[in-house]
């Protein structure tokens, strides 16, 4: 009989799938986009999917909102801690103020694991289409 997978590890794939939708979704159909902190241009599968509100040791129900990732270069996301300030900035300028209170607000809900299931697969397919409309070659998990 099959191992089940633990509600953690399934909240990590939805992650793992937000992440790389930030990544097609904010790069063009040459694969290229721009960091929102720094602003550098780079390569989508260089690029990674940073989270204007951190997961922090707990994962949170905004660590799989679409709103909440977005395309940051590595040195930003990790080497600077996620460079909040041009984070912010560019968040600020993006999005209207319910949204960004929308996001800090689910930063201290959980999930529960049909919840998790329901966005793993809206997710997925979400992927699998931009991929497709772009011509990428994805390997989604």
């Amino acid at each position: 009989m099959a191992k089940k997978r633990t509600k953690t590890s399934r909240l990590a794939t939805a992650c793992k799938l937000v992440q790389l939708l930030a990544r097609l979704r904010e790069t063009d159909c040459n694969g290229r986009g721009r960091c929102v902190s720094c602003g550098k241009l780079l390569d989508w599968r260089q690029a990674q999917g940073g989270h204007f509100q951190a997961k922090g040791r707990n994962y949170n129900a905004a660590c799989t909102m679409e709103e909440n990732v977005h395309l940051q270069c590595s040195r930003c996301n990790l080497t600077l801690g996620g460079a909040s300030a041009g984070y912010s900035q560019w968040m600020y300028a993006t999005y209207p103020e319910d949204v960004i209170e929308e996001i800090k607000k689910k930063s201290f809900e959980t999930l529960g694991r049909d919840e998790i299931e329901e966005r793993i697969v809206e997710l997925r397919k979400m992927c699998r289409e931009l991929a497709k409309t772009k011509n990428f070659v994805v390997k989604v998990p």
